[in-house]
């Protein structure tokens, strides 16, 4: 008999169950508030409250949580910042706040000058760039580049993301490496959450390791994604905005399984 273990974590209370993963009975089940000061604890404390021979015998531990969905209820996460390339300033300036973009004040732009087939004809100056990115990201936790036209080339995305965090060591994450759209204010959105969601996700998954090492608990981890599939530990760090209503993902994924 395969043991599985699930948590979620969610704003108030922390669940935990334990899964016979070959007929997908439910063995033993328990409840622990969330302790925001310090997720592991209420973590742990879901876990000590399941038999303490099943939770050994664990091959598997899947977790869900609702803590990317309430940062962005609360308007809380990190400090982030949107780099946009070869936007139109008085585009963003006008529709921005539909897509829930920052007033363009606090947003950088760079000017690209592309030919009629998307080649780069002139490209950003890095070097006069370096000095203004050090000054606007020094109290940064995460920044977001997201270009106009990275659908047909992402290559400025990543000159962009390179250089920052060879400047900076910050955490820098592109447009093109999450979404497809064409729509440069959604993926700016977007890419921009997920920056902020850094931190948030990352506690959380420091958490998780904290109370399992303390168990012994050495099973693989996979999370739930918000359309109800699995992602890895590196996965999720580098999206943390793939955990939008996993919470709920995975409460009717369960209720479709039993």
């Amino acid at each position: 008999m395969g043991i599985g273990i699930g948590i979620d974590t969610g704003g108030t209370y922390t669940d935990a169950v334990i899964v016979d993963l070959d007929s997908h009975g439910i063995l033993a089940s328990a409840k622990a508030l969330t302790t925001r000061e310090d997720l592991s604890l209420g973590i742990g404390a879901a876990l000590d409250a399941l038999p303490p021979d099943r939770v050994r015998q664990a091959e598997l531990v899947s977790l869900s949580t609702t803590l990317a969905t309430n940062a962005c209820v609360e308007n809380k996460g990190g400090r982030a910042r949107l780099l946009l390339l070869g936007a139109h300033r008085k585009v963003v300036a006008e529709s921005g706040r539909k897509y829930g973009l920052p007033p363009v004040e606090e947003i950088h732009f760079l000017d690209i000058r592309k030919g009629p087939k998307g080649e780069v004809l002139e490209a950003p100056d890095w070097d006069a760039f370096e000095p203004e990115a050090r000054a606007w990201l020094a109290d940064a936790d995460a920044l977001a580049v997201v270009e106009l036209e990275s659908m047909k080339s992402a290559d400025l995305e990543r000159t962009a993301r390179d250089l920052v965090r060879h400047w900076l060591d910050l955490p820098v994450v592109c447009g093109h490496e999450l979404f497809s759209d064409l729509n440069i204010l959604q993926r700016g959105a977007g890419t921009l959450l997920n920056a902020r969601l850094f931190p948030v996700i990352a506690e959380f998954l420091e958490a998780i390791r904290k109370a399992l090492l303390a168990r012994s608990i050495r099973a693989p981890v996979v999370i739930v994604r918000s359309d109800g599939s699995l992602m890895s530990e590196t996965f999720t760090a580098a999206r943390p905005v793939e955990t939008l209503l996993c919470g709920p993902a995975a409460s009717v994924a369960g209720g479709l399984a039993l």
